[in-house]
């Protein structure tokens, strides 16, 4: 095997966990007396709406995030006014950052073969996150939207990530923990492929059996 293709959200980091931590304090910041799990639905609802939106050119990043709070919060909010209403999130996700189990323990086993991240997030902060949680020392690059023009499961995200490998499509393989953005388009260029799931035993990332 000459390379690793690896998505990094809820696949090398539990971007979950950071989720929940950001909205738990966003909530506090607010003094907003709402149910755990009905807030944390509502905000991954409006979040996926608004970054489809982003992905189609219709809105910045930083505009997908304040439209994001607006519709959260149900208020008419100036920009800067909604930038202010996110940092309490943007502070605690940042500080939560954290390797999913046994991600490390996967780089570790397979360290002798080049990895490339690819990832629909924004360039800047998967590149903080990718320093933050050590995971820069294991790759030989980052691929994001901005560096290629094109989002997951386009395949020329895919070609990106392998030629900064300088290998083949049948030469790698791609871990993912979605199955359209991932997983489909990595088999159809021609790469084995291994979905992750947190909680599932058969697709614990350690499951993950690669050869030299």
């Amino acid at each position: 095997m000459r390379g690793i293709l690896l998505d990094l959200d809820d696949t090398l980091i539990d971007d979950r966990s950071s989720t929940r931590a950001g909205l738990e304090a966003f909530l506090v910041a607010h003094q907003l007396d709402k149910a755990s799990e009905e807030a944390l639905v509502a905000w991954r609802a409006i979040a996926a709406r608004h970054w489809l939106r982003y992905e189609a050119g219709e809105v910045s990043y930083l505009e997908q995030r304040r439209c994001r709070v607006r519709d959260f919060l149900r208020r008419q909010l100036s920009d800067q006014e909604a930038d202010e209403a996110f940092l309490p999130y943007a502070s605690a996700y940042e500080r939560s950052w954290r390797l999913l189990p046994g991600v490390s323990e996967f780089l570790e086993r397979t360290r002798h073969i080049p990895k490339v991240i690819i990832t629909n997030g924004e360039r800047e902060q998967q590149l903080r996150k990718v320093r933050a949680t050590g995971l820069s020392q294991h790759v030989v690059g980052v691929v994001t939207p901005s560096d290629c023009g094109h989002w997951k499961p386009h395949p020329n995200i895919f070609l990106a990530g392998l030629a900064m490998l300088g290998a083949a499509a049948a030469e790698c393989l791609m871990v993912g923990d979605d199955e359209v953005r991932d997983i489909e388009p990595a088999t159809k260029l021609g790469m084995r492929s291994f979905i992750v799931e947190t909680g599932h035993a058969s697709r614990d990332i350690r499951q993950l059996i690669v050869g030299a």
